[in-house]
């Protein structure tokens, strides 16, 4: 019973060991795998005092006890050595596994910080893109409102321009209607002076015209009275 105890807890340090050995660079053991190895170490150490004990109570029955005791407690110390060996082996295993776990997380915690940064700066320069584009569209737009409200101050221009031109234009013909003035009078007046000496000559031709067809008329009648009164005498 003892001495299968003893080679089958020798069998499992043995193939720790060996497996230590022959693993070059070995795979690190994840967080269960080294906490498994922790307890298992616990375990064995656990395992190797019940094993003493045993063997211990075993020595006492025998005649010469102390080479039973020295190679129990041999056997002991071996056991407890390859088990602190696998119970500190799993504990840094643990460390490193919760080091890789944070680390890992940190990686992560970082690549989602660096996402979330990409998209805020995609966000802000798509943002600013966006501005950009409603700043040139209102640099645009006021610029054609500028264009707009100069071309129809230009036009205001030109039309008051032309009317200015128009306004000195008919001034310039009422000044010169008010020069010509006093000689288109005069020659109007001329003009109605000559008309009526041609009115007056007409009338008096008129009636020396009637006048002498009175005369003519009236030595007609003398002629005519003339001629009956001598008939008559005859």
């Amino acid at each position: 019973m003892n001495l299968r105890n003893w080679l089958a807890l020798g069998i499992m340090l043995a193939r720790t060991m060996a497996s230590a050995q022959m693993a070059e660079a070995p795979a690190p053991l994840s967080l269960d795998e080294a906490r498994a190895q922790r307890v298992g170490g616990k375990v064995l150490k656990a395992e190797a005092e019940k094993i003493y004990e045993r063997e211990s109570a075993a020595c006492q029955d025998q005649a010469i006890a102390i080479n039973c005791m020295s190679s129990a407690k041999q056997r002991r110390r071996e056991a407890l050595r390859a088990a602190d060996a696998k119970e500190r082996e799993g504990r840094q295993a643990e460390r490193e596994a919760r080091r890789r776990q944070l680390e890992a997380r940190a990686a992560t915690h970082q690549a989602e910080a660096a996402g979330r940064e990409a998209r805020q700066q995609a966000d802000v320069d798509l943002h600013r893109d966006k501005a950009a584009q409603r700043a040139v569209a209102r640099e645009r737009r006021l610029a054609e409102e500028s264009a707009n409200v100069e071309r129809r101050r230009s036009k205001l221009a030109a039309a008051e321009a032309a009317r200015q031109t128009k306004l000195e234009e008919r001034r310039k013909e009422d000044a010169r209607r008010a020069e010509n003035a006093p000689a288109k009078a005069r020659k109007r007046a001329e003009r109605e002076r000559q008309h009526a000496e041609r009115v007056k000559k007409i009338d008096e031709r008129a009636r020396r015209y009637a006048e002498l067809l009175k005369g003519r008329e009236a030595e007609e009648a003398a002629r005519q009275a003339a001629g009956s009164a001598g008939a008559a005498a005859r």
